[in-house]
């Protein structure tokens, strides 16, 4: 089953020209895809380090994405994987939902919708996911989790369609609404795996779409039923995050070995567009 599409076109007015795709990391499972005029941001809001075992944006970068200072200023979407304080802030994005208009959309669960309310969060700037009777919500066979996702659409003058966004969910931990997070900026492909837990999933959700880069948890490496996931998309990027906050060098290549990864505020990963 195709994915139930629910689109909302963005209108920006910038001009537009092809450009590389930039990963900048925030922290944690945060990060700001960007082609420098384009932006979204997953799991980038983030709260609860859980006693400092999980890194934090600092106080300035955190005022920077609600404030849409630069290099966050090209953000029209803020997207959430799941509830947990390390992944989601609901301050943080209800502060951003009533600075701007319609022009910037945040979307997540169920879960993360009803504490962005609690918080004072704008209502009309998320838009959640109502489950149809055909819908299986995150526990279902693919057949029918698949169609449980949505589009983004950002429409530019003489430039349509440049990103778009979808969400198919994948199990995390029992009662915790898992997204994992499509987006596709310029023609490069790019999966968040949010806090999947591999041993678990079921990733046929996605077998209809090639990705050019994974993003994963660090943990992926460490499962064989993770490995024979990262190994069945030879094709794609696939880089690391969520390493504690105190990880060294060491300890990230004992947990990694070779692997790519992402690991310090501002690190990048510069995708190159043709």
């Amino acid at each position: 089953m195709k994915a139930l599409i629910t689109a909302i076109m963005l209108v920006a007015t910038s001009s537009m020209a092809s450009a590389d795709v930039t990963i900048r990391f925030i922290a944690n499972e945060g990060v700001h895809i960007s082609n420098g005029e384009t932006g979204v941001l997953i799991d980038a809001l983030t709260w609860n380090s859980y006693d400092g075992r999980y890194a934090l944006p600092t106080d300035e970068t955190r005022a920077a994405m609600i404030e849409g200072e630069a290099p966050y200023d090209d953000v029209v979407a803020l997207l959430f994987t799941h509830i947990h304080g390390d992944h989601f802030d609901p301050e943080g994005a209800a502060d951003f939902s009533n600075r701007y208009g319609r022009s910037r959309s945040i979307r997540g669960p169920g879960q993360v919708y009803d504490t962005f309310l609690e918080a004072g969060g704008n209502a009309d700037r998320f838009h959640p996911h109502e489950i149809g009777e055909e819908e299986c919500g995150f526990d279902g066979p693919p057949e029918c989790r698949t169609s449980y996702g949505f589009y983004i659409t950002v429409s530019h003058s003489g430039r349509p369609f440049t990103m778009r966004a979808e969400a198919r969910p994948l199990f995390h931990r029992p009662d915790i609404e898992n997204f994992t997070w499509h987006v596709e900026l310029d023609g490069i492909s790019i999966l968040h795996l949010g806090d999947t837990q591999p041993q678990v999933a079921d990733f046929s959700v996605w077998d209809d779409t090639e990705f050019d880069v994974i993003l994963y948890p660090y943990w992926f490496a460490q499962m064989a039923e993770g490995v024979a996931f990262l190994d069945s998309r030879p094709d794609a990027r696939a880089i690391a995050f969520h390493l504690p906050a105190t990880a060294t060098a060491l300890t990230i290549r004992a947990a990694l070995g070779e692997r790519e990864y992402l690991f310090g505020e501002g690190s990048e990963v510069v995708i190159e567009t043709e």
